[in-house]
């Protein structure tokens, strides 16, 4: 009966076990899933930044032309 977690096919320098694969997924995926959410609230926040510039823009020019 072999092991009950998938293992790499690969040996990792000086680990304990290819289970520890699970590490490297984790890790691979926490550093994607951030990357997503800063890029994500990067674009969020200059949108907002270029509405609200637009926004105080337009006054400006009424309160001008007033």
């Amino acid at each position: 009966m072999g092991n009950f977690w998938p293992t790499l096919p690969i040996q990792i320098p000086y680990s304990e076990g290819i289970p520890l694969w699970w590490d490297i997924v984790f890790w691979l995926f926490q550093a994607v899933i951030m990357t997503t959410l800063i890029l994500l609230l990067i674009r969020w926040a200059t949108r907002i930044d270029r509405l609200r510039e637009e926004e105080t823009n337009s006054q400006s020019v009424e309160v001008k032309k007033v």
